[in-house]
């Protein structure tokens, strides 16, 4: 496009483009993080901490298990509001069920266990459960009008310049680069 026409169609598009990026910058930037998280599932978890440790409680009584788990939890100086449960597994497994999945686990005879604590990362628990659409209703719509913005972000973005450094310029051969990389991805794959 040329002449005034073809200049306020630039226009508009880089200045829709430019609000739009700011409309979308922190939810772009929560995804980013959480998408990184998520890419590396297999060498952690990224909604939470996990820490196990080895416990010493010395023989339990689990005669009464209410004591018993009175005893475990003033022990391990655990608040009492953690516990969601326990169980007398068998006669060499006693355990005290905690909030978000962790537990006490331990041999009554000799008070020798584990103690595993599990808690959310906080910002990356929220941030994965908005990328992974675990809140579903509406937040779906939300999420669906976020992904047709980025969509525009990308489309509209290659014909923001004009000339030399716009698409029919040297962009047509980073587009053609950027469109590269996944299809060698899948070829290989």
């Amino acid at each position: 496009m040329s002449g005034p026409s073809g200049s306020s169609w630039f226009r508009l598009n880089r200045n829709l483009h430019r609000d739009v990026g700011y409309l979308v910058c922190v939810l772009t930037v929560l995804y980013a993080i959480s998408g990184i998280a998520v890419n590396h599932i297999h060498d952690w978890n990224p909604n939470y901490s996990i820490q196990t440790r080895a416990v010493a409680l010395g023989p339990l009584d689990i005669a009464d298990l209410d004591l018993t788990e009175a005893r475990v939890v003033s022990a391990l100086e655990l608040e009492r509001e953690q516990v969601r449960g326990r169980h007398l597994v068998s006669a060499t497994q006693f355990k005290v069920f905690l909030d978000e999945g962790g537990e006490v686990a331990v041999d009554p005879a000799t008070g020798q266990g584990t103690l595993t604590l599990v808690s959310k990362r906080p910002g990356l628990f929220q941030a994965n459960a908005l990328h992974l659409n675990r809140l579903k209703g509406v937040w779906t719509w939300v999420a669906d009008l976020y992904a047709l913005l980025l969509l525009y972000l990308a489309v509209g973005g290659i014909f923001m310049l004009k000339g030399k450094t716009g698409l029919l310029g040297r962009g047509k051969w980073l587009v053609a680069a950027g469109a590269l990389v996944p299809v060698v991805f899948l070829v290989w794959s």
